[in-house]
This record gives structure tokens, C-alpha cells and sequence, in this order.
């Protein structure tokens, strides 16, 4: 199930625009649930960062609030990479700003078109829809990463583990043929890996897939590249009980 995101300052407008979607998921029968409506973005950030669910976002770009849609969508992106943005608003003169900004935003819907205004919604509804169930049927995810000026976008299937670095606020992703050193939080980062990936210490992600064997005396975990991550002691059994679903015959 997608999810979706309104920000819309104007409590009419907001009403009006929870009305067309809400009526649009029971018509079309999509598989789609209206997760947070808000006029502050954030409201809209706190339930994001709550329920780290993939959605389909439509904001207003005047916020009359401390950031405005734009800086709002950039936010949006650091917990939602792959998020389906829509802008919905009056000023046709700022489209191009969502180009500039680069938060790859899927629509821009103007509000001086009202008759035009449920029928482009649906669009962006029906079309963000699609783009999710594909993604969701693809066994190549990635996870993006910047780096520098880069974005980079690394198969997850590849993801061996990843690991606090030695430089201050910085994450090292080992592949079984890449390191990548980036800046980012453990935290982040797991809220936008599958389920598939267990943090097994307070500095260390694993990849389940690739866990060869567990050792409680050492606390530590060997991957099938050899690579040897640490183990805390509280996470122990909780691993062993995550591992059972990824190897039958794991002891």
C-alpha cells in the first residue's frame, strides 16, 4: 500500500483537498491510504519519520511556516529517496524552481484551474501507483548515497553490511566489490533498508542474507566475504530469531 502526504496551510484548501483523494482511493479502489494531512510541514516530517513508509507527497509551496514546500520536499527526501512529490499551488512563475532545487518532484498542479485540479490529482495518484508496484516487484532496489556532488545508487542486494567510520559522521557500505565512505546516520539509513538488514550493534548493519556465523563469546558475526562485524550482547538471540527466516538451518 502507497501512502500519502498532504501539506496545505489553507485549512479550506486542506479539506477540500483530503475530500478528492479520499474519494478517489474509495472510487478507483486504489491501493493507497491517505496517511497524514497537516498544515505545517512539521507535522507532516514527525509522521514521516513515524511510520518510514514510502508515499506520494502533495504540498502547497507557501507554508507560512519556517521552511516553505520546496525545503519541505528536500527534507522529505532524506527519509524518502524514492517519495513521489507533487507541488500543488498558485504561483505558475516558481515550476521551475523544482527543477533547481532538485528534488525531482513528479507534477505541478496550479490551484488557478480548479475544474482541472481532481483530474490532475488522480493522475498524479494513479501514476505514483504504478512507479510503487513496479519498484515493488523488482528484486534490484538500491539505496542512493551521496557523495561529494555524486549520488550514487548501490543495489541492495549487494550490501554486504554497513558500518560507523572512524571520521566523525561518516558511514562506510562494503559491497563484495565496492566501499563507499559517506556522511549519514546508522538511523537514516536503516529506516530505508528492507527487512533483510539487521543492526546488530550500536556502529554496524548487516546484510541477513550474507551471515555466515555467530560467535556469543566473541560477539561477533562472520559474512560469507569474510568480513567480521560486531555483535552486542543484547542482540544476540534477537538475531538468532531474525535468522531463522532467512536460513532454515541456521544453529
Amino acid at each position: 500500500m502507497l501512502s500519502i502526504y498532504l501539506c496545505e496551510d489553507n485549512q479550506n484548501q486542506l479539506i477540500y483537498l483530503e475530500r478528492i483523494i479520499k474519494n478517489f482511493i474509495f472510487i478507483e479502489e486504489l491501493d493507497m491510504e491517505l496517511t497524514c494531512t497537516c498544515i505545517t510541514p512539521n507535522t507532516l516530517l514527525k509522521c514521516l519519520h513515524e511510520t518510514q513508509h514510502p508515499g506520494l507527497y502533495f504540498l502547497d509551496i507557501e507554508l507560512n511556516a519556517h521552511i516553505d514546500g520546496f525545503q519541505l520536499a528536500e527534507q522529505i527526501r532524506k527519509f524518502d529517496p524514492r517519495g513521489y512529490i507533487v507541488f500543488i499551488t498558485s504561483h505558475s512563475e516558481l515550476s521551475y524552481l523544482s527543477f533547481e532545487k532538485h528534488v525531482e518532484a513528479m507534477d505541478f498542479i496550479l490551484k488557478d484551474y480548479p475544474k482541472q485540479l481532481p483530474s490532475r490529482i488522480l493522475e498524479c495518484m494513479k501514476k505514483a501507483l504504478e512507479l510503487y508496484s513496479s519498484i515493488e516487484n523488482n528484486v534490484h532496489k538500491t539505496l542512493s548515497i551521496k557523495i561529494g556532488s555524486r549520488n550514487i545508487y548501490v543495489p541492495i542486494d549487494d550490501i554486504y553490511s554497513i558500518k560507523s567510520s572512524d571520521n566523525n559522521h561518516k558511514l562506510i557500505l562494503l559491497t563484495n566489490y565496492s566501499i563507499y565512505e559517506f556522511y549519514n546516520t546508522l538511523q537514516n539509513i536503516h529506516a530505508r533498508l528492507d527487512s533483510s538488514f539487521f543492526q546488530c550493534h550500536k556502529s554496524c548493519i548487516v546484510n541477513l542474507n550474507y551471515v555466515k556465523e555467530i560467535d556469543k563469546t566473541m560477539r561477533s558475526i562472520q559474512l560469507k566475504n569474510g568480513q567480521t562485524c560486531p555483535l552486542s550482547a543484547r542482540n544476540y538471540t534477537k538475531l538468532k530469531q531474525y535468522l531463522k527466516k532467512y536460513h532454515a538451518n541456521f544453529l
